[in-house]
């Protein structure tokens, strides 16, 4: 898969996970619920959400911190910001507000905040170091930092068995594994350096481990084959590698596939980082 930009949030990409929305947050819902859990956030408090997308974990946080806190929802892709506006909207909340914003150079909304935090919405920057240095500067003296990366592919059965299947039949450009992409900060090793050097002390970095939906909760294999070839853009990969080949891949899919079923879902083994940093002042 080649390298997904910043940029091509605000046309392809975020159009496809806005075709698929139901489905991307159902199978990383249960990663925001446990991202919840360990940031804890606090009444009163005033929080930053980068990469919001459709903006659920950002009405969760904004319920967290209530009236008297504050919560900044900022995704550069105006499709996704206007849904997670009009679910604003219904909700009736009106201490969360949502920024469509490049994370790397804008400033943010109602800056400074006590927290910033990401669900995946972090890995696809331009300049990884340079969009941490900027953000961090919207950070209160002490703030932190508390945000999900994926773990690497091979922690990620999910991506590197269907990826070794695709592989089988098309030939998929290999992406950059230190440029903008899911999996960018994948090495711990590297991910703390980075931190680092724009500016972050007290790194910590959690790996969590779960099982999780692949094409949600309640998809059926024929559902999460179909996931993998639009949602994850294949379906054009494999028509052009030649006839028959989309045929034969899905096939292959739905027999590895059939083999994860569990309580009417296709559950897959995944792992992601649960990273913490302070901004020292």
């Amino acid at each position: 898969m080649s390298d997904i930009v910043t940029e091509d949030w605000t046309g392809e990409v975020g159009d496809r996970w806005l075709a698929h929305i139901d489905q991307f947050e159902s199978m990383i819902g249960a990663i925001g619920d446990a991202l919840l859990a360990e940031a804890q956030f606090q009444p009163g408090e005033q929080v930053v959400d980068v990469g919001c997308g459709g903006g659920l974990t950002t009405l969760r946080i904004a319920r967290a911190v209530g009236p008297q806190g504050r919560v900044t929802g900022l995704d550069i892709a105006p499709q996704l910001i206007a849904v997670a506006n009009q679910r604003r909207d219904a909700a009736g909340l009106a201490n969360c507000t949502f920024q469509c914003a490049d994370g790397q150079v804008a400033q943010a909304d109602g800056a400074p905040f006590d927290r910033l935090t990401s669900r995946f919405g972090v890995m696809f920057f331009a300049d990884s170091t340079a969009a941490f240095r900027n953000m961090r500067g919207w950070l209160k003296p002490g703030g932190e930092a508390v945000f999900a990366c994926w773990a690497s592919p091979m922690a990620n059965p999910w991506i590197g068995i269907v990826g070794a299947i695709i592989n089988r039949f098309a030939e998929v450009p290999q992406r950059d594994p230190d440029g903008p992409g899911p999996f960018r900060f994948g090495d711990p090793d590297q991910t703390t350096a980075m931190l680092q050097a724009a500016g972050f002390t007290d790194v910590t970095m959690t790996l969590h481990q779960a099982d999780q939906p692949l094409g949600g909760s309640g998809a059926s294999v024929a559902d999460a084959v179909a996931f993998v070839l639009d949602a994850m853009a294949m379906r054009e990969v494999l028509s052009a590698a030649g006839p028959g080949k989309l045929a034969e891949a899905e096939a292959a899919l739905a027999e590895a596939l059939s083999g994860y079923v569990r309580d009417g879902s296709v559950m897959m083994p995944g792992a992601s980082w649960f990273v913490r940093a302070r901004n020292p002042g």
